[in-house]
């Protein structure tokens, strides 16, 4: 886990970015990686690369970046932010092709794998969580990529005449010549949806990657981005007789346990982020399994000594649903370390000022204010984190999995099939129901309620933004697959939006500001290409199926049962925001009004109907501006 940075010109005669800007660029990354910088430059001038160093595997100097593969017409460089949990597989695949390695790092293993299988069968061979970028001297091309759900960034900007690419766009700003003007459509996107979709940043004239998306650049062609892969696009057909759900629990143990293991790969102690829930029991469960334990290691109550001992942190929350006891008891279960981590409405304002430091884009969530404290107080103890992330998207665990938005009965419908309406909630009957009549605009209105389309136009109207249904949810349209059935449509669009835009960059912004490397195995290609080309089965209809093994992610829950705590399968879904009360927000409406978002003409005056506290709507509106408010302070 990394920061990356890479200037790339046409020619000796395009502009070059000043040593002054290449070390505040730099300095901005220093938190990504702090045990380390590296610097290489082409031999033709026109390309450097850098790189803070996060050491986790090898930790050796020959682990560090960038990483040159010197060749015959042209070197081949490397650098990358991230893990590739598959590595010791391809590198055996390597050595039998007749590849020698110079260290053991598994960044090393993609650098030769580029070189020997070309860039698209390199990626699409790795499994991990990775953003990278490759220079080839050679065909004087550079190259990048984030993995296929987007859980490492790349941020980039520029033309035919150069390209800057770097892990958050801050330190892309520190490069360019002068600060672009923010972008309007960005800011509604933020107040409409809680954060800015790919290939959207607030800043106009930069540019992100989205989940599975690659980039290239050539000297005087600009830049082309594509998609090198995408969730399923159908459901697999059913077995002979349908599986049943103890088979279906059975093949995914299979798989889960082989991705945890590839996820213990490190050189340093690895910890984890465990609730009272599901997902991160699920965690806790493969790792003991992983530790010696066998298939039924939950029932054996310890993780066995074979690895370093495994430390659980847990938020401790003042409110009457605080998972701390249950998250305390999970650990004990499986012989866990356990710390809670506290924080309630007192954190606020040192939350607020953590999370405007570390995020390149604001967002509206306030889970990311939890992220970011629970991530501090791991990096105390080391330096990777194991988590639950993923495990809605895989298996259908959030509330709205259990309602199917509908079309308005006068309604046209989706923007993609329709255009214009909000749509209804409604309760599907059965699973395995088309998704073809459920809007886009009615999903992103559910997953994402923040401000409606003309409170956002009222709310930018000093920046003249038209931001009608067609900017509201045309750009979900992508990764509409009418013909999926639900609950898998559903969850191909969280994986592709909520998650890519919203999840992964709040986990990844929170724990890297703290030099803290966050895994998710359920977030792997192997668990999620499996789960949602599933057929639906009967369990998954809405509501209770019977039994203390009934409700969301059936089976999940089969795979659990007799595995965990009987509470782990019984306990109210909890999530992973910041549950405290709503008064905890008094006195913030006034410090909005009073913020340089405000003050620079941002927002207009509808902005003091949004804070009335007369407004009974007020309590939950009011954070997400307060965190937009921050973030635009500290950088005004």
């Amino acid at each position: 886990m990394c920061g990356i940075l890479v200037h790339a010109r046409a020619t000796l005669d395009s502009p070059q970015a000043c040593d002054a800007a290449w070390e505040r660029a730099m300095a901005r990354l220093d938190r990504r990686g702090p045990d380390g910088r590296g610097r290489w430059q082409s031999a033709s001038g026109l390309v450097r690369l850098g790189h803070t160093r996060l050491a986790i595997n090898d930790l050796s100097p020959t682990g560090a970046q960038p990483m040159v593969l010197e060749r015959r017409g042209g070197d081949l460089a490397l650098v990358a932010n991230g893990e590739v949990y598959n590595a010791p597989a391809l590198r055996r695949r390597l050595e039998r092709e007749g590849c020698r390695f110079r260290g053991t790092s598994d960044c090393e293993v993609v650098l030769h794998a580029v070189d020997r299988w070309g860039f698209d069968e390199a990626i699409d061979a790795v499994r991990g969580m990775i953003a990278l970028a490759v220079w080839d001297d050679r065909e004087r091309t550079l190259r990048g990529a984030v993995d296929h759900a987007g859980m490492k960034p790349l941020v980039f900007a520029g033309g035919t005449e150069g390209l800057v690419i770097a892990s958050d766009a801050d330190a892309v700003l520190a490069m360019l010549a002068r600060r672009p003007d923010p972008n309007p459509m960005a800011l509604a996107h933020v107040l409409a949806h809680g954060y800015s979709p790919a290939p959207e940043t607030v800043w106009q004239g930069v540019s992100k990657l989205g989940p599975g998306e690659c980039l290239e650049w050539r000297p005087g062609a600009g830049v082309r981005t594509r998609r090198w892969w995408s969730p399923p696009d159908a459901v697999r057909e059913p077995a002979p007789g349908r599986s049943t759900l103890a088979e279906q629990a059975e093949e995914f143990g299979a798989i889960w346990g082989e991705v945890v293991a590839d996820h213990l790969l490190s050189d340093v102690p690895v910890g984890l982020f465990l609730s009272g829930g599901l997902d991160s029991s699920a965690v806790a469960v493969a790792l003991a399994e992983q530790s010696g334990g066998g298939a039924h290691a939950g029932r054996s109550r310890a993780i066995a000594p074979s690895r370093p001992p495994v430390h659980a942190f847990t938020l401790a929350l003042e409110s009457s649903d605080d998972e701390a006891p249950a998250a305390r008891q999970t650990a004990a279960h499986f012989g866990l370390g356990w710390t809670g981590v506290p924080m309630g409405a007192g954190s606020l304002d040192e939350a607020l000022t953590a999370y405007a430091r570390a995020f390149d884009e604001p967002q509206g969530y306030g889970a990311l204010l939890t992220a970011g404290a629970i991530s501090r107080a791991a990096r105390r103890c080391g330096k990777v984190m194991l988590a639950g992330d993923g495990g809605d998207e895989a298996f259908a665990g959030y509330t709205w999995h259990a309602e199917a938005p509908r079309l308005a009965p006068d309604s046209g419908a989706s923007i993609s099939r329709e255009r214009g309406s909000s749509g209804g909630v409604g309760v599907l009957d059965a699973p395995g129901v088309a998704a073809g009549c459920v809007p886009v605009g009615s999903y992103l209105r559910r997953v994402l309620p923040r401000f409606e389309v003309w409170e956002v136009e009222a709310l930018l109207a000093p920046l003249g933004v038209r931001y009608a249904e067609q900017e509201y949810a045309g750009w979900a349209a992508a990764h509409d697959r009418p013909d999926l059935p639900w609950p898998r449509w559903a969850q191909r669009m969280d994986l592709m939006t909520f998650c890519a835009g919203s999840i992964l960059p709040k986990v990844d912004r929170a724990s890297m500001d703290a030099g803290l490397e966050v895994r998710a195995p359920f977030l792997d290609r192997r668990v999620l290409e499996w789960a949602l080309s599933l057929p639906v089965m009967p369990e998954e209809a809405c509501g209770p199926v019977g039994g203390h093994v009934g409700g969301s992610k059936p089976i999940l829950r089969r795979y659990l049962d007799g595995r965990v705590p009987p509470g782990v399968l019984t306990r109210p879904k909890q999530g992973f925001s910041l549950r405290i009360g709503s008064n905890a927000w008094a006195g913030f409406g006034d410090r909005l009004l009073q913020s340089r978002l405000v003050k620079d003409g941002v927002l207009g005056a509808h902005v003091r109907r949004v804070v009335d506290p007369d407004d009974p709507r007020a309590a939950s509106r009011i954070p997400a501006l307060c965190m937009l408010a921050a973030w635009w302070d500290a950088r005004a």
